[in-house]
């Protein structure tokens, strides 16, 4: 489902790369210092006020649901904060599948003293494993009540409680950030003159040409198009022609924002089937990667990292390691950019996101929590403004610097620091990330992060981006994609909290998409295929597709009515 889905809108929203490797910093005023120095904790500490808090220390344990590497025990950001706070925080990042790792944690009853548990809040929620922060926050939290006043209500799960306060809050002047998009490398767009590519079998003509004229890509096998289906990651198969219809990142289900009709379309043949069709052709021509349907998540960004991928579907925040990596290698041309496709001309794009909040899926205090009171009052100060310019931007002219008007802007120098992976992890803008968080402006129009400021956008931009650009006669990608649809207000249907039958259904429904639509793409004729998408639609309609239809329906409704 994509909402990851969002990591979102995740992030999700709608966080380009460099958004999420921002800032951390140096002892002198342009090259920022490693990030495992204990000297840099000291650093212009006044300036950002972090001044030594009277409270005993204390160290919290925090689980994300976010693979990756293992975050440092001491990185300048971290320390500052604890200095200000007296609050270390010791993380845990996943490994293996999330549903296992939350399954032992409930079954053992015991709990780290706050979890990110991403889509997957509901088990912890039914297992009885989390803190109501309603009354924590009213009590201990004003710049948190400050943060989510204009979602207050809409935060709280069926019975009454808010247990997870979400990342990027709209605030100020929202931005237009990608996020899901069918991506193409740069140097194909270039290769073949900049077309203008509407429709997705315009782009799969276009790979398909480049990989018949460049069969390899530095001595590996070019791969047209790669497909991720590891574990949760498989909405990057089975949502993809939500977008290629007109529908925007809803997942399951399009909306007709003129009447709020819902059109189940995973076995829609006019939707789903159409793709899942399209795929097979190019599977048997060899334009798939033979490897998609095996490889786990690490391998996917491997390869995307390689440069001989030349396209996918998928959301930015999945895949900006690879970003970051390409990069790094200096692999500019390999690098891709954005394309909001169709089915065909006729279709209009919905491809960006309506400003709003990922509704059950944030930050989350457990029931073990060794200190809520202590816990609440450091997450309210971590969604300060002035926090969280500390955690997205850095240090004031050591990672960052404020130009005559009041703008921050950053040095070549500084953003050529933060382009390496493991610079970014020393401090860890993504790590931060997982805190709650605004996303706009700031009262003073700057922006919360980096990745969003537009100076910053245009500044990160390579020449083979200015070319592209120029060529489709844009100054930024987000103008080559149609503006979200504010029409509809009930955005997004993946943030309907479930009832307990329809989790389950969600569940049998992920299985079958797990084992049937990989089947139909790998099918070796067209009666093969039709057989796996028969019994595809007949296993699906064995479920409780209409009680789905029919809450989801009522619920987007009320959101229509009363958002």
């Amino acid at each position: 489902m994509s909402k990851f889905k969002a990591f979102t809108s995740l992030l999700l929203t709608a966080i380009m790369s460099v958004t999420l490797l921002s800032a951390c910093a140096s002892n002198n005023g342009n090259e920022p210092a490693k990030s495992n120095e204990s000297s840099n904790t000291s650093t212009n500490v006044t300036e950002t006020s972090a001044v030594k808090t009277n409270e005993e220390p204390i160290t919290l344990t925090y689980f994300l649901n976010a693979p990756g590497d293992n975050v440092p025990e001491h990185f300048k950001i971290a320390d500052l904060i604890t200095e200000k706070t007296g609050v270390t925080v010791k993380y845990e990042r996943l490994v293996g599948e999330i549903e296992q790792k939350l399954g032992v944690m409930i079954a053992g009853g015991e709990y780290p003293d706050m979890i990110y548990p991403g889509d997957k809040a509901h088990m912890l929620i039914d297992a009885g494993a989390l803190l109501p922060l309603e009354d924590l926050i009213e009590e201990h939290a004003p710049n948190l009540k400050k943060l989510y006043a204009n979602y207050w209500e809409r935060m709280k799960a069926t019975d009454g409680h808010i247990y997870s306060l979400p990342n990027s809050v709209p605030t100020g002047q929202p931005n237009r950030a990608i996020s899901p998009a069918f991506w193409i490398q740069k140097e194909v767009l270039k290769d073949a003159g900049y077309p203008k590519i509407t429709t997705f079998d315009q782009y799969v003509d276009v790979l398909k040409n480049y990989a018949q004229k460049y069969p390899q890509i530095d001595g590996q096998d070019t791969i047209p198009f790669e497909i991720l289906t590891y574990d949760w990651r498989l909405f990057t198969l089975t949502t993809a022609m939500q977008f290629l219809a007109g529908g925007p990142n809803d997942s399951r289900a399009m909306v007709n924002p003129e009447t709020g009709e819902l059109t189940f379309y995973q076995t829609d043949e006019k939707i789903s089937k159409r793709y899942y069709e399209k795929l097979n052709e190019m599977w048997n021509e060899g334009l798939i990667d033979k490897e998609a349907f095996v490889m786990n998540y690490d391998q996917y960004l491997a390869k995307l990292s390689s440069g001989r991928v030349l396209g996918m579907h998928d959301q930015t925040w999945q895949f900006q390691d690879a970003t970051a990596a390409l990069k790094q290698q200096d692999k500019l041309d390999r690098m891709f950019a954005p394309l909001q496709l169709t089915f065909d001309e006729s279709i209009k794009a919905d491809y960006m996101d309506v400003p709003s909040i990922n509704y059950g899926n944030g930050w989350s205090m457990s029931v073990d929590n060794k200190d809520p009171v202590r816990t609440i009052k450091f997450i309210d100060t971590l969604a300060s403004d002035e926090m969280q310019i500390l955690r997205s931007w850095g240090v004031k002219d050591e990672d960052y610097k404020v130009d005559e008007n009041g703008r921050f802007i950053r040095t070549p120098e500084q953003r050529k620091w933060f382009e390496s992976n493991e610079n970014a992890l020393g401090w860890d803008g993504k790590i931060m990330w997982f805190f709650p968080n605004a996303s706009g402006t700031l009262p003073d129009g700057n922006n919360y992060w980096p990745g969003e400021q537009p100076e910053e956008i245009v500044a990160n931009y390579t020449e083979t981006d200015k070319k592209i650009l120029e060529a489709y006669g844009v100054k930024t990608y987000p103008e080559l994609f149609n503006p979200g649809n504010t029409k509809r207000k009930y955005f997004p249907i993946w943030s309907i909290e479930l009832t307990e039958d329809l989790k389950i259904f969600d569940q049998r429904l992920n299985d079958l998409n797990k084992k049937y639509p990989p089947q139909m793409v790998v099918a070796k004729s067209k009666e093969q295929f039709n057989e796996y998408w028969d019994e595809y639609v007949t296993s699906v309609n064995k479920l409780d597709v209409k009680g789905w239809m029919d809450y989801h329906s009522a619920e987007v409704k009320k959101r229509q009515e009363n958002w």
